[in-house]
């Protein structure tokens, strides 16, 4: 497989209806996703069997996890949700939420 390389601006693309995936890219051992969720969308708390990273792009949001208060994000946040925790985001914003999630394993 070829390395890969995108300018996320041009992948930014969002629905009315929910929070859209936007597949970036995968591989044997992980798979790279453009989330962008317009304001007051959101993706509930859920776990995977593999580690999550989220890197905030633009705009502003709460981070989810289930049992825990909200944690405000912002653009330039990086997260870590390894496998087996709860992780989500609401966009509690005004703008669009736009962040990339890395998953291995």
């Amino acid at each position: 497989m070829a390395t890969e390389i995108w300018n996320y601006q041009d992948k930014i693309e969002f629905s009315k209806e929910k929070a859209n995936k936007v597949q970036l890219g995968e591989t044997a051992n992980s798979r790279s996703t453009l989330w962008c969720l317009l304001p007051g969308q959101h993706i509930h708390p859920h776990v995977h069997a593999g580690d999550h990273i989220w890197v905030v792009l633009e705009g502003e949001g709460e981070f989810l996890q289930e049992g825990l208060e909200p944690t405000s994000i912002s653009a330039g946040a990086v997260l870590l949700a390894p496998a087996g925790d709860s992780h989500g985001v609401n966009n509690s914003g005004s703008q669009g939420l736009v962040f990339v999630s890395i998953s291995a394993g």
